[in-house]
């Protein structure tokens, strides 16, 4: 196994992050199983009176296989970006290594904030208060999150796009699935749910104040480099779309998010013009990088749009040519 890993590293595009990588990855996954095998044996030993018990068909088995289908991409480097910058490897590095270091520490403080109150299928207790502080207030369903989180971490670490697009378009969906149904019951149960659901986000970490100025500036930094470098390729635009994305359901206020949202939009429409179509794009950056600058204090034209339509004028033209025909 380890001559195995040895020669895969030498096939990467960084050996030693490959090798630094993959052993972050595995101490932190020993603790994720850890924290889950921790939390069944203390629902077996500790079990509540329910009110309602529903299996559901993405369970914690569900959610280990998913990622475990991640590993031997990984291990076998299938799907690496090829990125020959080094600089832009050591920051797909680090952007996932403070992905992943910060769910493994919010994982384990979800299971201990939620208590004897965690389960595998969808159980409504009897006493079953609602639990918004700690790990708790930062997400609705913070296990999910930053299990999500730190998939997302180990792919940008590892440099791999193929399980990236597998934990975007497949895992998370499921996710979401999951955090619905169990919100349905919820509701249910605690009408003050809803004003939970009203202000904290459901599968990422809800940002606002300094922290999210701080992010703020980090993603301008990030677009700053690479659009002076010149060094916008396709791997950077995975990067630079997948992060505004992320952000863009992460920030409050709402118009914040939007604005965040249809940034991402644009960097990748601008970037695919300028790789594929005509160079010259690239310096459309430049105004976006404005708007990413004045909207740290003031509305920029994303937020304005968002207090006058709530959502794209795109969509709304596109909702008009439709019902046209």
């Amino acid at each position: 196994m380890l001559e195995h890993i040895l020669k895969t590293a030498n096939l990467s595009i960084n050996p030693t992050l490959f090798l630094i990588g993959l052993g972050i990855i595995y101490v932190t996954g020993i603790m994720l199983l850890i924290a889950v095998g921790l939390k069944f044996l203390e629902h077996a030993k500790h079990r509540q009176k329910l009110d309602k018990e529903t299996p559901h068909f993405f369970s914690t088995r569900e959610m280990t296989i998913c990622v475990l289908l991640l590993f031997p991409f990984w291990l076998n480097s299938i799907g690496q970006f090829k990125i020959h910058e080094i600089v832009t490897q050591y920051i797909f590095f680090g952007v996932g290594l403070v992905f992943l270091l910060f769910a493994i520490v919010w994982h384990i403080w979800a299971k201990v904030n939620i208590g004897f109150m965690w389960s595998d299928d969808i159980e409504i207790k009897k006493e079953h208060p609602l639990i918004t502080h700690g790990a708790f207030g930062i997400a609705r369903h913070p296990m999910y999150a930053s299990l999500l989180m730190w998939c997302w971490g180990g792919s940008f670490m590892m440099f791999n796009w193929v399980t990236l697009l597998f934990v975007s378009f497949v895992f998370l969906p499921l996710m979401i699935r999951r955090a619905k149904d169990e919100e349905k019951n919820l509701l249910q149960k605690n009408k003050e749910y809803q004003l939970y659901q009203r202000n904290v986000r459901m599968l990422v970490p809800t940002t606002f104040g300094a922290s999210s100025v701080i992010i703020r500036i980090v993603l301008l930094a990030l677009l700053v480099y690479f659009v002076v470098m010149d060094a916008i390729t396709i791997p950077v635009l995975f990067l630079l779309v997948g992060l505004h994305l992320y952000f863009g359901y992460s920030f409050l206020p709402e118009k914040v998010a939007f604005s965040y949202r249809s940034k991402s939009g644009m960097i990748g429409v601008i970037g695919l013009l300028s790789i594929y179509i005509w160079h010259p794009f690239i310096y459309l950056y430049y105004v976006i990088m404005g708007m990413c600058l004045y909207g740290l204090k003031w509305n920029c034209p994303c937020m304005l749009v968002y207090e006058k339509y709530h959502m794209c004028p795109c969509f709304i033209l596109l909702k008009k040519c439709v019902r046209k025909k």
